[in-house]
């Protein structure tokens, strides 16, 4: 068995999938998030695990359109990981000229790169761990990743716990073809309404007849036309039981799309 994660090592979805994977499972690692599930579909590894959602930046939107456009993949568990970002470089008192990292944890260092580095270059690479790797083959250049680099890419702490706020955990989701046999917890869809009026509002009418409790609703742009969209919707219970059931029967005659995300 195998999982594919967002690489290279050293990554905060490398910690996921190192706390995740079985003992025999062999973790294997892309290059994008976008190739962690294409990877996925194509086989080429049983499971995946990608970042969802950061409790400061929000939604990881390139996992987010992964997801739409891969018809049969489920999310099937989900993990909690802690994030500390640290700002490392080959030398400790170097003189820094740029600072790599991925646009989320740029984001979430935000107010202290402005007040320390205001004058610095900051450059937005696809993973912490990728930052690091860059930093330690590059002089007068720092990185913010976590400490699991320091010993990969044989770095320096410059500072710890940089992000603008301490509380800071991203949820990762494991995705799979094969659908949760197990019992679950909780259901993630996605729908477009249909272009009428009230649409919205009559589905989530439904959700609230059937006391099922929505957990997160989010819209992403359907990319058919300007103003189109698509809803993300966690809720609360399996999809295979029947209140749930039969309210995702009636939801789905008001849409132009319905699909069960997963049960996890």
């Amino acid at each position: 068995m195998s999982i594919g994660f967002l690489g290279p090592k050293g990554s905060y979805s490398y910690e996921a999938a190192l706390k995740y994977k079985n003992e025999n499972e062999e973790i294997v690692e892309f290059s994008t998030i976008s190739k962690v599930i294409e990877n996925l579909e194509k086989d080429n590894v049983e499971r995946c695990i990608v970042p969802l959602e950061n409790a400061i930046y929000g939604s990881v939107l390139d996992t987010m359109d992964a997801i739409l456009e891969y018809q049969d993949i489920y999310i099937i568990d989900e993990l909690i990981i802690d994030i500390n970002h640290i700002l490392m470089s080959k030398k400790k008192d170097s003189q820094i000229a740029k600072i790599y990292s991925h646009p989320q944890a740029l984001s979430q260092c935000k107010k202290y790169l402005a007040d320390k580095y205001s004058d610095v270059e900051k450059v937005p690479v696809s993973s912490t761990s990728y930052a690091a790797l860059l930093a330690s083959n590059e002089s007068n250049t720092a990185c913010i990743c976590n400490m699991s680099c320091k010993d990969i890419y044989g770095l320096e702490v410059v500072d710890d716990k940089i992000q603008d706020i301490s509380f800071n955990q991203t949820k990762f989701i494991v995705l799979s073809k094969k659908r949760n046999e197990r019992k679950t917890y909780k259901t993630s869809i996605v729908f477009s309404t249909k272009d009428e009026p009230g649409a919205l509002y009559k589905i989530l009418g439904l959700f609230s007849m059937s006391e099922i409790n929505l957990t997160k609703i989010e819209s992403r742009p359907a990319k058919t036309k300007l103003g189109e969209y698509r809803f993300f919707v966690d809720v609360e219970g399996d999809e295979k039981e029947a209140r749930i059931d039969r309210t995702f029967k009636m939801i789905k005659e008001l849409c132009n799309e319905f699909r069960i995300i997963g049960s996890y």
